[in-house]
């Protein structure tokens, strides 16, 4: 029987290699690469086609919530886990929209992760018993709408978002992404439109409460 190829990502290298201890101590689970942003992540996963990806939500560069997003929308094989300290329902039913299966609390019990593992590997979603019932409740009371206002920007859209939100200048982002700092100007303007902000305040004030960043 092969064993089960995971990677962590997480911006802190104490979870990485606390996970990685916990999870080599499994003879059915080989850790094969550990990211500390988005980008890392998202090359491991195609690069190393693993069969779980543990995902922060509160990543640098790309947040786990456009990983995952980007990982559906190329269709591969890996089954996503997020694996955050944020107990948060909103947070929990963008992950799922996204196209995770699992959402663990990292104050959980080592078990919760092992049942994760093997719930999402049979296709089946697990969520931390903390917060199955926040989620519920909100998609009870239909309060998932509030959760969708990112959809309004296009992929490209939300990277700049989230740099911007992260303090880069826009000559830095386009460094970071490629592309002429006109393009970026544009594409913050786009930004600022269509979710009518009128101040960069604004703009940071709602990628903390997106969970694109940390407060």
């Amino acid at each position: 029987m092969h064993p089960i190829k995971v990677i962590l990502a997480d911006d802190h290298k104490l979870v990485r290699q606390g996970m990685r201890a916990l999870l080599d101590a499994q003879t059915e689970i080989e850790v094969v690469g550990e990211a500390s942003d988005g980008q890392e992540a998202l090359k491991l996963i195609e690069t190393l086609s693993p069969d779980i990806a543990f995902l922060d939500v509160m990543m640098p560069n790309l947040n786990g919530i456009e990983v995952a997003k980007i990982v559906r929308d190329r269709k591969s094989r890996t089954r996503l886990i997020f694996l955050s300290m944020h107990a948060n329902a909103t947070y929990v039913v963008r992950a799922l929209q996204s196209g995770a299966l699992a959402y663990v609390l990292k104050d959980s019990d080592f078990s919760e992760i092992l049942q994760a593992i093997h719930n999402v590997l049979e296709g089946r979603r697990y969520l931390s018993a903390a917060i199955a019932d926040e989620v519920f409740e909100m998609l009870l009371n239909s309060d998932v709408e509030k959760v969708d206002s990112l959809n309004v920007l296009s992929p490209r859209e939300r990277e700049v978002l989230q740099l911007v939100a992260e303090g880069n200048t826009n000559a830095a982002i386009a460094e970071k992404l490629s592309l002429s700092v006109r393009t970026v100007e544009s594409h913050r303007a786009h930004i600022m439109a269509k979710l009518r902000f009128g101040s960069q305040a604004e703009l940071v004030r709602y990628a903390v409460q997106q969970g694109l960043i940390s407060p």
